[in-house]
Order: structure tokens, then C-alpha cells, then sequence
């Protein structure tokens, strides 16, 4: 009998794969899943009545944050030194006769147990009766127990940080150590352990009999998370046409499913680019051919409601890779919403636009037209409308503005005036194009002069 408990975790981070307005980049990158491959199996002791797997999320959240990934880490099982014929663990199950393998998985009594097992408060039953014992995302450790007693079993795994399914399970072993083989105990009797199994996230896999516990990690800054079952959000364009998916972490190290992880990412990816804030992420465990794989993280600039969680699976080179235990999260300051229709002209990526008189900006940089709360036109790159709000460009310091509410969010912000050519600065300066090593003057604020022509170094603004 196997049960989880559900937790979310997402995030955006820098080095994330990024989606440019209007492409049409996957938002469930399978490509990536499946060259990160599968998780390391996990080390289960043995001959040893219990075991637990530390998790030290305060650690992976940070390396979360600053790198943006985890590095896999195998656990270490207890070691048991063996000898031949040395006395194993004995299990409180029964031992059916006669005792050989086919008898034990027929042995109706197993069956008995496991069907009359209550479900636990706050866990749903996702399988009972199955005779495999399954392998579920991020090993936690074991415990053994007297009878086949599934509260018990809940209740350990609450007590365990990182716990988010168990299952139990009758488990036949040898009596004596059967080694070597040919030994003088090369088939010993057998025992019956009854194993209760921690895991941290839910498995596809038939077990015993699992359960998936209903409570969630709440995630620091962000709202309570919407559960999103085996279904993954698929954006589409925000209301200006833009894509608001900002890029993904995809972790396959083993560690527990933890939702605090992902929103540590995301949080990092608004801290580092507030221009590209990270407003909402979903994640969700990815298996493939029914196994756990790793922990998905999704980030968007704008929260998306249940009724974009469209895609349950995707099969790629021929192997299905699905989703389960999914969620939601939005920060819950400013979840991206509304969405303002923009009131401003953006310049092509082709052909530069015009503020006033001036030309806007050097290809590819993607200005805009508005202007300040004073009426002066102005030219300015995208900005996050979680920007400073202001009333007046002093307020705004040295180098920027304080924007029209027309021109952008629906109320006036700050953004920097120093890129983007303006009416006032007549300066050039000379930027490198991209892919080519031709120089183009572009203008830049400052006094009236110009850099020469025959400059040797392209002075570059930070954009």
C-alpha cells in the first residue's frame, strides 16, 4: 500500500532556457528530461530494522538559488558487514507454507491485510493489493513494524522532513545470510517483514499500497498552491501578444520533491532580472515508462489558472514521459495580473523605431515610444511594472524617468532613460551588431558630442 503527500516546487533562474516573445519553446522541454537521464538509485540498507535519509532543504534551496541546479547526491545506506549463515532481521509478518516464492505471492492473507488497510487522515489511496514493491522519487528510509498498521506508517512519515508518500508492504527474506551460494545456507527459511517505505514524492508505479497525502509545502512569498493533479500548466501569450513563460530547472539528483526549492529559484530569477520577474511557477514530478525521474520546475511572469494545466504527457524517441503531482504557485504581492494592454509603439527588430526626431534604438533592442508624467517623449527599454511607482521624474533619481501611466503598466513607474535614444541627447556612441563586426552609430544620452568615427573600441551600455 503506497501513499503520498503532496508538495509543490518551482523557480526561474538565471541560465534557465528562455522564451522570447512569440516563439513557441516548449514549456515541457522533454528533450531536456531525457538527456538529464534517470535519478540515481537510491541505497537501501539492509538486515537493519530502520533508516533514514537525511534532507537538508535549507542547502538545496540555496543551491537552488545561486547555481540554478542541485548536484546529485546518492544516499548512503547503513553498511551491515555479512557473513554466511548470520542471523537476519526477523519480521512480525507470517511466513506461508509452504515457503517458497509462488506460495508467498498467493498467500491470500497479504491481500487481506492490505485491502482492509484504513486510508490515513489527509492521504488518498492510489494503489492497494499490487504485488510489486514500487521506487518512487527521492528514498527517504524504512522503517520495520509489528503488524500491518497504515497509521503508524502515515504518522512516522509526518515526522520526517521531506516525507511526501509511503507504502507498506509484506517483504519476504531470508532468515539466515544465503551467501555464498552453494553455502551451507544457500536456501535458508524465510521471514516476512512488513516494511513501511518513505518517499518524498508520489510514485506512477504500482506498489503494495500507496496513498498521497493532501497537505502542502507552503512556499515563503508565495500564495497557497492550486493542485494541479497529473496536468501541467501550457501558456499562451499574454494579453500584448508576449510570451509570459520565462524559462525552466529540471532537477534529476534523487533529492525529495520540495516545493521551496523551486520557489527559491523563482524568487532568484525576479531578484537577479527584475525585468523579467518571476510571478508564478508550477512543478511537478516527471516519470518516465511509469517512473519517477526528477523534479520539474516551470516560471512564468504572470499566474495562470487551472484551466491551463492542458498537458498530461508527451512521448518522445518512442517513450512516454508524464506528469504527476502538480502545482501551482503565484507570489502573492503581485501575480502578474492584471494584464495591461500596452498603450506604446514597439520598435520592430528589423527596423528601428523613432522617438520624435531621433532614431530610437540600434536594431535588435527591442525600445519603446511613451512618455514621462511631464508629456516629453521618451524612449525606454521593457519593464517590470513591479518597478518603483512614482508621480514625478525626481523621484526617480539620476538616469531615469518617471514614466506616463499611458504608456506602459496602467500607472506610472520608474525605468531607466540611459539606452534608448532621446530627444534631448544628441550624443552617438558606436555598438558592435550582433553576428557582424560592422559598428553603427546609435544615440545616447549625454551632452552633444560624438564619438568619433574612426573609433577602435564600440563603447556598450549596459541594457
Amino acid at each position: 500500500m503506497a501513499f503520498s503527500k503532496f508538495v509543490v516546487v518551482a523557480a526561474a533562474l538565471a541560465g534557465s532556457t528562455l522564451a522570447q516573445s512569440g516563439t513557441t519553446e516548449p514549456q515541457f522541454d522533454v528533450a531536456a528530461i531525457a538527456a538529464a537521464g534517470p535519478p540515481p538509485e537510491p541505497s537501501i540498507a539492509i538486515n537493519v530494522p530502520s533508516q533514514t535519509i537525511h534532507f537538508d532543504a535549507v542547502a538545496v534551496e540555496q543551491s537552488a538559488a545561486a547555481e540554478q541546479s542541485a548536484a546529485a547526491q546518492d544516499p548512503s545506506g547503513t553498511k551491515v558487514k555479512r557473513a554466511a549463515c548470520d542471523p537476519q532481521i526477523l519480521g512480525k509478518g507470517p511466513v506461508p507454507s509452504p515457503d517458497t516464492d509462488q506460495a508467498f505471492v498467493s498467500y491470500s492473507a497479504f491481500a487481506s491485510a492490505a485491502l482492509a488497510a484504513p486510508t490515513p487522515v489527509g492521504y488518498t489511496n492510489t494503489f492497494k493489493s499490487l504485488k510489486a514493491m514500487n521506487n518512487a522519487l527521492g528514498y527517504m528510509g524504512y522503517t520495520l513494524l509489528d503488524s500491518y498498521y497504515v497509521p503508524l506508517c502515515s504518522k512516522k512519515c509526518d515526522e520526517i522532513n521531506g516525507c511526501s508518500a509511503f507504502n507498506v508492504a509484506f517483504e519476504r527474506s531470508p532468515f539466515k545470510d544465503p551467501s555464498p551460494k552453494g553455502g551451507a545456507c544457500d536456501q535458508p527459511d524465510t521471514t516476512t517483514l512488513i516494511k513501511c517505505v518513505f518517499w518524498a514524492a508520489q510514485s506512477t508505479q504500482p506498489t503494495p499500497n500507496g496513498y498521497v497525502n493532501q497537505t502542502v509545502d507552503y512556499a515563503e512569498g508565495y500564495k497557497a498552491p492550486t493542485y494541479l493533479n497529473s496536468r501541467a500548466i501550457n501558456a499562451p501569450n499574454d494579453c500584448n501578444g508576449q510570451s509570459s513563460y520565462i524559462g525552466n530547472q529540471y532537477w534529476s539528483d534523487g533529492k525529495p520533491f520540495d516545493s521551496r526549492r523551486c520557489a527559491a529559484a523563482c524568487t532568484a530569477q525576479t531578484n537577479a532580472n527584475p525585468g523579467t520577474p518571476c510571478r508564478c511557477f508550477n512543478t511537478y514530478v516527471i516519470s518516465k515508462d511509469g517512473k519517477s525521474f526528477g523534479q520539474y520546475c516551470a516560471m512564468y511572469k504572470q499566474e495562470w489558472d487551472a484551466s491551463y494545466a492542458t498537458v498530461d504527457k508527451v512521448t518522445y524517441n518512442g517513450a512516454p514521459y508524464s506528469v504527476s503531482y502538480s502545482y501551482a504557485f503565484s507570489n502573492s504581492a503581485n501575480n502578474g495580473l492584471p494584464c495591461v494592454k500596452s498603450q506604446i509603439t514597439a520598435c520592430g527588430s528589423k527596423v528601428a523605431g523613432r522617438c520624435g526626431t531621433y532614431q530610437q534604438c540600434n536594431p535588435g533592442q527591442n525600445c519603446h515610444c511613451g512618455s514621462d508624467v511631464n508629456g516629453n517623449t521618451a524612449c525606454f527599454q521593457d519593464h517590470s511594472c513591479g518597478s518603483q511607482t512614482c508621480t514625478t521624474n525626481a523621484q526617480c533619481g539620476s538616469g531615469s524617468i518617471c514614466l506616463n501611466s499611458n504608456s506602459c503598466c496602467g500607472f506610472s513607474i520608474c525605468v531607466q532613460n540611459t539606452v534608448c535614444a532621446n530627444g534631448s541627447n544628441a550624443r552617438h556612441i558606436f555598438r558592435k551588431r550582433q553576428g557582424a563586426d560592422v559598428k553603427t552609430a546609435v544615440h545616447f544620452p549625454g551632452d552633444d558630442s560624438t564619438v568619433p568615427a574612426d573609433q577602435t573600441e564600440a563603447a556598450t551600455p549596459d541594457a
